[in-house]
């Protein structure tokens, strides 16, 4: 599921997390392996991310060390 860049808004624009108003990641169990990382900017643009399950368990990793 890839989701359509919205032409407002070149790409370079986009980088950074200064431009981003909304980030959602989503996983569901019952369709392991798959992920969706919805990303709203700042001016109403919209992204869809795939993730897969490995991403994901790599982030949580992540964030549970920075929390110890």
């Amino acid at each position: 599921m890839n989701g359509p860049r919205m032409d407002d808004f070149p790409y370079e624009s986009l980088l950074g997390l200064e431009n981003v108003r909304k980030l959602e990641i989503t996983y569901n169990p019952r369709h392991p392996g798959e992920g969706v990382c919805v990303v709203e900017y700042v001016g109403g643009g919209i992204e869809l991310f795939e993730m897969d399950r490995y991403l994901i368990e790599q982030l949580l990793e992540h964030l549970e060390h920075r929390e110890g």
